[in-house]
């Protein structure tokens, strides 16, 4: 079966993404991420940037966040193949560093932004400050969590990202209830 031409442009959204030079990340990546799960997917997922084992296998959220998510899914009828996945940031910034806003505008004008419009999703879910800033133009998590938010014609939830509640256990509480109205809102799909 010949793939669509969304299918396409987002398999070379991804080729371009694995080669891009276009800011200083690409210089100490091991692999850039471009995302993965089904061009179709009906919910989308964007964290912030590849961690360290996101950097070795070129995919997101294989580290701690992703077998949170994948735990977090257990009991749904989903799993994480129904989604898309992709970060904010395509490469992994030094030492884990937050994204500058340099790096996070490249990204998301050449590569999120157009990723999101092919998906096409009808719920995404914005995984930590970076993304919310980039996508909404928020000034912080808390500002537009616990909630669906309409902005441009989408709906999105905005939660903390997972891997805060390794470094802030008072937060881990707060992961749980956004991943609470992530399963809420998929069941209404």
């Amino acid at each position: 079966m010949a793939k669509s031409k969304k299918a396409r442009r987002l398999d070379e959204l991804a080729a371009q993404i694995r080669v891009c030079t276009r800011c200083p990340l690409h210089e100490s990546r091991t692999q850039a991420v471009p995302g993965d799960g089904k061009y179709t997917a009906r919910v989308m997922i964007i964290g912030e940037a590849p961690g360290k084992e996101e950097d070795e296998t070129g995919r997101p959220f294989v580290g701690s966040a992703g077998r949170y998510l994948d735990h977090v899914l257990e009991g749904t009828k989903l799993d994480r193949e129904d989604f898309f996945i992709t970060n904010t940031v395509k490469c992994r910034p030094p030492k884990n560093r937050t994204p500058k806003s340099i790096e996070t505008r490249t990204c998301t004008s050449n590569y999120l932004f157009e990723q999101i419009e092919l998906i096409d999703p009808e719920l995404v879910m914005l995984l930590g400050g970076v993304a919310a800033k980039a996508v909404l133009g928020v000034k912080s998590v808390n500002e537009v969590r616990g909630r669906v938010v309409e902005h441009e014609g989408r709906r999105f939830i905005v939660g903390y990202h997972p891997a805060v509640r390794f470094y802030r256990e008072d937060l881990g509480e707060k992961v749980k209830e956004d991943f609470a109205l992530l399963k809420r809102e998929l069941k209404k799909l």
